[in-house]
């Protein structure tokens, strides 16, 4: 009788790692050579404007080997992904295909694939009678079996017709969040200089952000936007929040040094776990409502842009079912401070609401009732209610 054969293999070909790394070693050779010119020393004649000059590019010079150093990392972090093959043992294997038979489904080519950051049932499979059968409905045989939550990939075909097909199926997120905002602009501004982000980079992970440009107008939208959008794309392309981050800072930096700073807040949070991680660079403080209790979330950062290399500090927490979350720009907090320290975080202890929408709606109104009805700065409230479903 077979055993478990688990088998470590690379998530790409061999002819794609070699790519991988040489796009990673080319990159590390660009940022050596940018190290390389901070070492030129300016001549003996040089004057103070061309010491200037030879300094600010020494600058440039190092955030750009900064930022090839990372590309390169990232690089050669995924060429050298590894995900853990197994197959089932083979009396398993038989009464699984012979379970899917009893509904009408043939199968083969069944493995498991633990991945860092997800596991994985990978199938062909096909109808053996005329029809079609939903994915969901084949991930729903598949739970009963495995008495796990399973649900189809967003890789995976989506119905099992009369043809094989390729199936993949991962856990059931326990956690489902419903978010929602409420914004204001600053008085005689036509546009806000806050922006935010609410987006699932897996079925398993969801991140939400808030940015808040320098002053208020286009120049802070534009900044925080440039932000948000930034990171966006850095965690589609698989950088972590961290790296993400510090490469923003980076190009921010190097953009304004310093006269133009924006704040960024980012929660991430695991789906399967409920591990929330809040990553603050010069933001505001956020809550965590539970019941009548609730957390401050702060960190005393500075924000995006001010400094080369950037500190921030991360703070986990575990979400339980009927938390709430909520995220804020300092247009909120700095209107709630005029009636003293923690009157926002009373405030929220007091209220009733689990629609997020209702909630964002009354502190924002609240915040705005601070200031006698005048909206000094943008405001921008988020909130999210956790929803946990039974293991």
């Amino acid at each position: 009788m077979k055993t478990n054969s688990t088998e470590h293999k690379s998530l790409f070909t061999g002819y794609s790692r070699k790519k991988l790394h040489s796009l990673a070693e080319t990159y590390e050779e660009l940022a050596k050579l940018y190290r390389n010119r901070q070492k030129e020393a300016a001549p003996a004649s040089a004057d103070r404007k061309e010491i200037l000059y030879r300094n600010e590019q020494r600058e440039t010079n190092q955030i750009f080997a900064n930022h090839l150093e990372e590309i390169s990392e990232a690089f050669l972090e995924a060429a050298d992904t590894v995900v853990h093959v197994s197959t089932p043992m083979e009396h398993k294997k038989k009464t699984l295909l012979q379970h899917l038979k009893k509904h009408g489904i043939q199968a083969r080519e069944l493995i498991f694939i633990e991945g860092r950051q997800s596991r994985r049932i990978s199938m062909e499979a096909r109808c053996v009678h005329r029809g079609e059968i939903a994915a969901e409905d084949l991930a729903g045989l598949l739970s009963v079996y495995f008495n796990r939550r399973l649900m189809p990939a967003l890789d995976s075909a989506v119905s099992v017709g009369k043809n094989y097909d390729l199936f993949i199926f991962e856990d059931e997120p326990r956690f489902t969040i419903l978010s929602a905002v409420s914004r204001a602009v600053k008085e005689d501004e036509k546009i806000s200089g806050d922006n935010f982000s609410v987006e699932e980079y897996s079925q398993n992970q969801m991140v939400a952000m808030i940015s808040d440009g320098m002053g208020s107008g286009e120049q802070a939208c534009h900044d925080s936007q440039s932000v948000v959008e930034f990171m966006e794309k850095f965690m589609e392309a698989g950088f972590s929040k961290e790296k993400a981050l510090m490469m923003v800072n980076g190009a921010f930096f190097s953009q304004n040094t310093g006269r133009n700073p924006t704040t960024l807040d980012i929660c991430s949070v695991d789906l399967l776990s409920g591990e929330a991680e809040f990553i603050k660079a010069g933001a505001a403080v956020s809550f965590l409502k539970r019941g009548m209790h609730v957390e401050e979330l702060s960190a005393d950062t500075l924000p995006l842009g001010s400094v080369e290399e950037i500190d921030t500090m991360q703070l986990m927490v575990q979400l339980c079912d009927a938390d709430m979350l909520v995220m804020v720009s300092d247009g909120v907090t700095d209107a709630f401070a005029e009636f003293g320290e923690g009157r926002l975080r009373e405030v929220i202890a007091k209220t009733s609401y689990v629609n997020p929408k209702e909630l964002a709606d009354y502190l924002l109104k609240c915040a705005i009732g601070c200031q006698g009805g005048r909206i000094r700065d943008d405001m921008t409230v988020l909130a999210m209610y956790i929803n946990q479903s039974a293991p």
